[in-house]
């Protein structure tokens, strides 16, 4: 392999590949990239079981081949050199880099050794709206389990319902759900790893050409996103998903519209005074108001009274602030509307002005 590269695409493409990379990996191939100039095309490619990521760059192919290389090594030589061409070459079973003067020599290994890639050429690829599909993802992400003890519940479900598609996250404690019209014809019932759809939402707002990600069903088990010059492969997560329908209110008995920053900055001044009593906030809605207050006796007490448009009942409920601030970093509007029916039932954010999405969040019981 022979290639010349202008290092400023070489290290976006690296770096592109080299979020799902771990340096602990326990096998050590998968510590590497692999780097390949074929058909006139330099790819980068890494892979840590659960997702591989590939994606080409515009480069000079003087000789063709491929090569493993450690990618944190790579990304930290390359990210020290200067703007300007980067030459690379495969001799022996290392990797020869030239650059302004710079030099490197990085011991490789086979590309045979690299984990193969799925097959999907002959494979039909739906087109999605890209704008629609990351705006989909953008607010479920984070309610995904991070806690890898029950493994379906680290992944998005993403479901096809009459004309619209459902993405849901929880974790068990919190529950986000947004509604999109993909102009899908095709039935669709997967959970995805959110790792691997983080990435999906970094690379597609990367490719804002494109209108649209192509997405294959490689088999029952594989899936890939297809990009302008990126392509995403990943595991589809077993198990079947927890029944999210049945903990979704129907009804309620308190509402309240509050000023969305203005409910961000009184949660974040109770957490102060909550984190010594395992993040509880204690929330009163009544008379027009809603108060927030936290108590920790050997730290303090807070309470902010914030203004809101109040419907039904009287209202108190606690939450963990940890959830609820997670919710307002990612709640991009001015109003947000709060439901609740009773201390123990789980509350509902919403939009004021769309219906397609809510967020749940269950309730902390507390004493007096």
């Amino acid at each position: 392999m022979k290639v010349s590269i202008l290092q400023t695409h070489l290290l976006s493409t690296l770096t592109r590949v080299g979020k799902i990379i771990s340096s602990k990996a326990q096998l050590p191939i998968l510590q590497n990239f692999l780097l390949e100039a074929k058909e006139g095309s330099f790819t980068v490619t890494g892979t840590n079981t659960e997702t591989s990521i590939v994606s080409r760059s515009n480069a000079k192919i003087e000789k063709e081949g491929g090569l493993c290389v450690p990618a944190k090594l790579l990304i930290e030589f390359i990210t020290s050199l200067p703007e300007g061409v980067v030459e690379m070459s495969s001799k022996e079973g290392a990797l020869e880099i030239i650059s302004n003067g710079f030099e490197a020599t990085i011991p490789g290994v086979s590309k045979e050794e690299f984990p193969p890639l799925p097959k999907h050429d002959k494979i039909k690829g739906a087109e999605i709206p890209r704008e629609k599909f990351l705006r989909a993802l953008e607010p479920v992400l984070f309610a995904a389990a991070t806690d890898e003890g029950r493994p379906i519940l680290t992944g998005i479900k993403i479901q096809k319902v009459d004309k619209e598609a459902l993405f849901v996250a929880t974790d068990g404690y919190r529950l986000s759900l947004k509604r999109v019209d993909l102009n899908m014809e095709e039935n669709i019932n997967i959970t995805i790893p959110a790792r691997t759809l983080t990435e999906v939402v970094h690379i597609g707002l990367e490719d804002e050409d494109n209108k649209t990600i192509t997405l294959k069903t490689i088999d029952a088990s594989q899936l890939g996103f297809f990009f302008r010059e990126t392509e995403i492969y990943t595991r589809i997560l077993d198990g079947e998903y927890p029944n999210f329908e049945k903990i979704l209110p129907k009804k309620h008995t308190t509402k309240i519209i509050l000023d969305k920053e203005k409910f961000l900055q009184a949660v974040k001044s109770t957490s102060i005074f909550a984190r010594g009593n395992a993040n509880i906030i204690r929330f009163i809605i009544a008379e027009g108001d809603m108060i927030i207050s936290a108590n920790t006796p050997q730290v303090g007490q807070n309470r902010v009274v914030l203004e809101g448009e109040v419907e039904g009942e009287r209202g108190e409920i606690a939450f963990n602030s940890r959830f609820v601030l997670d919710f307002l970093s990612h709640f991009q509007e001015e109003k947000l509307q709060f439901e609740m029916t009773g201390s123990l039932n789980p509350g509902v954010f919403r939009s004021t002005t769309d219906d397609s999405y809510l967020h749940i969040i269950m309730p902390v019981r507390t004493s007096g």
